[in-house]
């Protein structure tokens, strides 16, 4: 089977580029996968991230232009399927192969921004149901983002295809030592709260809460993640990024202080997440909407971190398999984030504990994930050259 990648707009460049470079050799390893080409924007820089030494039947190519160009046809030309990593932001358009898509999340129709005009979201619904209508094969990450398929788009997302992929996303998780750069930015015991700035990220309750916390002296709140940095800018110094000035008022507004109760790093080198997660006093995950889980959630508790969640479907579900205690809160109230590290810090010798004791937690591995997405991909095949009965 040869097999197209399309990823020409821009990933995020947290959960799906790790997804992706998790994701991409596996599948590769796949018996009878002649080729796997993946076209991906230049502004990723995707292949500073990855190594595919070994793997001669992976082809990456640096290209944002159209799927319908003279080139994107040309690179498409020899594949068998097309797979449409991050379908988010472009339209469908129809390539005359078998196409199959992740849809990763409904985040941008469950959590509608403010001031975000109703022809806005308009516009996101019509662009969603393009790609759910007109793909063979739907593929999600959990049972609830189905479940909000079908909710936003009827019965016949009923027949998307969940693989999780909630899983340990390094190759290792046995280096624990922080590069010395970093180390000397860092408080000697921090919260860590591991994400981008997005407002379903809710940033804003947990700077609420943690103005409160009575231990944001000796335990301040690391945050990193692309774009946390900006939080560090002061008036009349606004950045140009939309909710960036949002969270500089609110910080203000709480007093919370720089370099000594909040730690703003911005991206972090792939290299380094895993020490930071590992030297964390906890783990907080405060999201208002994920799609498949949490990657950092996931790895602090195969490192024997403890845990603050928000107490959400998707997180409910992803962590079900987990025996660690999970210290849950209601992400809407600022109160309930607050209780709970109050309480994750006069029990912290049960969750740390507990997330010891959780450390070999049977787990998937990359493989069998592949293993999924290439049966899809083969059902799929035969589905759209109607050699099996949809």
């Amino acid at each position: 089977m040869r097999i197209m990648i399309w990823c020409a707009n821009v990933i995020s460049a947290g959960g799906g580029a790790r997804l992706l470079s998790n994701l991409l050799p596996a599948m590769a390893r796949q018996p009878d996968i002649d080729l796997i080409r993946l076209v991906i924007a230049p502004e990723t820089r995707f292949k500073e991230r990855i190594d595919i030494a070994g793997y001669s039947n992976i082809d990456i190519v640096y290209f944002n232009g159209s799927i319908q160009s003279k080139e994107g046809r040309a690179l498409l030309q020899d594949c068998h399927v097309v797979y449409f990593f991050w379908p988010h932001g472009p339209e469908f358009v129809d390539v005359g192969l078998p196409t199959i898509c992740t849809y990763h999340d409904t985040t941008i129709l469950d959590f509608i921004l403010p001031f975000m005009s109703g022809s806005s979201v308009q516009h996101c619904w019509r662009a969603a149901k393009g790609w759910i209508d007109n793909v063979t094969t739907v593929v999600v990450s959990s049972e609830h983002v189905k479940s909000r398929l079908v909710d936003h788009f009827g019965p016949p997302s009923h027949e998307a295809v969940v693989i999780a992929h909630a899983i340990v996303p390094a190759a290792t998780i046995t280096n624990r030592t922080i590069s010395e750069t970093l180390s000397a930015r860092l408080p000697a015991t921090y919260m860590l709260y591991p994400s981008n700035v997005s407002p379903h990220k809710n940033h804003a309750n947990l700077m609420l809460a943690y103005a409160q916390f009575k231990l944001r002296h000796e335990c301040p709140l690391v945050l990193f993640g692309y774009n946390t940095e900006l939080l560090r800018y002061q008036a009349p110094n606004w950045p140009d990024i939309p909710f960036v000035p949002t969270l500089i008022s609110l910080l203000k507004r709480t007093g919370l202080q720089l370099d000594k109760e909040i730690y703003p790093l911005g991206f972090v080198p792939d290299h380094d997440v895993i020490p930071l997660i590992a030297n964390a006093y906890a783990v907080i995950m405060p999201s208002l909407s994920e799609g498949g889980g949490s990657y950092p959630v996931e790895e602090a508790l195969k490192l024997g971190v403890p845990v603050l969640c928000s107490d959400i479907p998707v997180m409910r579900e992803h962590l079900s398999r987990h025996s660690a205690d999970i210290c849950w809160f209601n992400p809407e109230s600022p109160d309930s984030i607050l209780h709970a590290l109050e309480h994750l810090s006069s029990h912290y010798t049960h969750y740390k504990s507990a997330a010891m004791r959780g450390i070999h937690d049977p787990s998937e591995t990359w493989d069998d994930v592949a293993i999924k997405y290439i049966h899809t991909f083969r059902i799929a095949y035969l589905k759209y050259y109607g050699a099996l009965q949809s």
